[in-house]
């Protein structure tokens, strides 16, 4: 995946290059931070996470469309690694068809990021791929909004052009990650109207110091949980091989429902009901 979005950079403004490659760490420090683990290493340090944070299963994205390599990785424990494929031309002709290999290599969603491929989610090149996605029973998963991605168009970053594609599409399930990622107001409003968007929490949720008030956590819960309700939420902690499995996130966001003062169905939706709904999964 680092590999892949290190050869779209030469794409960018040398000036750009060399302000990306001052931040964080370096691409080549991270290349070789990844090639001394193997994918069943990777596996081995998730599972002890998850055994020791308590969670049953996790969904994993290696943005980038290196599907095999995320399918090969879930096979290594399918009971509790499942992954969410992408495509990197979404509006290419044969988008739809590499969609139809999900099913082969395991994997259970389409996740999409608007603002690094740089698309609107309402570009009828796009309707192949969801009309496959109908066919075939795969939610789609976006990010919008803001991005620590090193290359990115905010042009492209507001939920809103879901709208037609959601009311165009009713038997696909769209996923709005992040509440937004900073454009809360916006995907509150896509759920007039519609049944089949849903909200996932992952992630810091650090968008917030941008937004007008910065509202607690708490309160976007609340505004969520107004529009969609908690059959349409769905948990997440976004953490990555770098950072380790987020217990604080889970921590955090466990507390806050418990603050609201949900029922424990609802409760229970959120954290894990939906998602085996969602995905078909099994007890």
């Amino acid at each position: 995946m680092l590999r892949r979005a290190r050869e779209r950079l030469p794409q960018m403004r040398e000036q750009a290059r060399r302000a990306i490659a001052s931040r964080g760490t370096p691409w080549e420090e991270r290349l070789r931070t990844l090639e001394a683990v193997s994918l069943q290493e990777q596996a081995r340090r998730w599972e002890q996470a998850f055994d020791a944070h308590g969670v049953a299963a996790g969904f994993f994205i290696a943005v980038g469309e290196t599907n095999e390599e995320l399918a090969e990785f879930c096979a290594l424990n399918p009971r509790r690694f499942y992954g969410w494929g992408s495509l990197w031309h979404p509006q290419a002709p044969d988008a739809g068809d590499r969609l139809a290999r999900f099913p082969a290599l395991g994997l259970r969603g389409l996740k999409l990021y608007p603002p690094i491929q740089r698309f609107h989610a309402n570009d009828r090149a796009l309707y192949p791929v969801y009309e496959k996605a109908a066919e075939m029973g795969v939610p789609i998963l976006f990010h919008f909004g803001i991005t620590i991605a090193p290359y990115y168009d905010l042009t492209y970053a507001n939920p809103l052009s879901l709208a037609a594609a959601a009311r165009e599409f009713p038997d696909v399930t769209f996923m709005v990650a992040h509440f937004g990622a900073g454009f809360l107001r916006e995907t509150l409003f896509l759920a007039y109207h519609t049944e089949n968007i849903c909200v996932d929490t992952s992630g810091t949720n650090n968008w917030r110091l941008f937004h007008p008030g910065e509202p607690p956590l708490i309160e976007v819960f609340r505004d969520a949980l107004r529009a969609y309700g908690a059959g349409r939420i769905l948990f997440g902690t976004d953490s990555s091989f770098f950072g380790g499995f987020r217990d604080q996130i889970t921590r955090e966001q466990v507390d806050i429902l418990r603050r609201l003062d949900l029922s424990h169905e609802d409760r229970a939706k959120i954290l894990t009901g939906n998602a085996r709904r969602l995905f078909k999964l099994d007890a």
